[in-house]
């Protein structure tokens, strides 16, 4: 009877010392699909994939922003190849105030609708959140990726800088460090015009327009 007493304590002990554990390591589950109704009847009516409606939805709304980005960039001053760093700046800026001035309007949301954020953020699970994989190469994959990130929040913190405003047509402070975005991450996502690009904020994804050095939108939690 003690012997049989004791067994139940242990194991009523080993219960609670493993479930706070297993609860902090767990990892987010994956985001579900979240597409309109106008996006399912739309794939319905076009025998096509909702994934498919809404990324081909995002690449028109790119188009329509690198429009409004040409048209800036025949009304800017003409860009000098230099590396006189003042020099850029200035050329950065006149085209930056001319794109803002021509979406004065833009809000967040308007390019990464809520549907292609959820999109994203499921494009972007398998590699920055979902349990570590069990493979060798899978773990390491992770792990470097991990470690990526938690860089780029240091150097930003070290450098100092001015703080990063997630607002759309906000200027990316020129004397904080723009953080690498791990070439996995940019391998989920679809492909952007050589003038636009990808990075991570904390876990925030921004796109940035390059000449123009502002942001054009933002997935906020991108990364969960």
């Amino acid at each position: 009877m003690h012997v049989i007493r004791l067994f139940v304590v242990v194991c009523i002990a080993c219960a609670l010392g493993t479930a706070p554990a297993a609860a902090q390591t767990a990892a987010p589950k994956p985001p579900k699909p979240q597409v309109s109704a106008a996006t399912k009847a739309k794939a319905a009516e076009d025998n096509a994939n909702p994934d498919a409606i809404v990324l081909a939805d995002f690449q028109k709304r790119i188009d329509a922003y690198m429009a409004i980005h040409k048209d800036a960039v025949k009304d800017a001053p003409p860009r000098k190849e230099t590396k006189n760093a003042g020099e850029i700046k200035a050329a950065q800026d006149a085209l930056g105030a001319k794109i803002r001035a021509a979406r004065a309007t833009a809000k967040q949301g308007d390019i990464l609708t809520p549907e292609i954020q959820n999109k994203f953020r499921r494009l972007m699970y398998p590699v920055v959140t979902s349990p570590t994989p069990q493979a060798t190469a899978g773990r390491e994959v992770k792990k470097d990726i991990k470690e990526e990130l938690k860089e780029n929040n240091e150097e930003r913190k070290e450098e100092g800088g001015k703080p990063i405003v997630l607002k759309v047509n906000a200027t990316y402070p020129n004397d904080t460090p723009l953080p690498t975005t791990p070439p996995q991450v940019l391998m989920n996502l679809p492909k952007l015009p050589e003038q636009l690009e990808y990075r991570l904020i904390g876990k925030n994804l921004i796109i940035r327009d390059v000449e123009g050095n502002i942001i054009v939108d933002f997935v906020p939690n991108a990364v969960q």
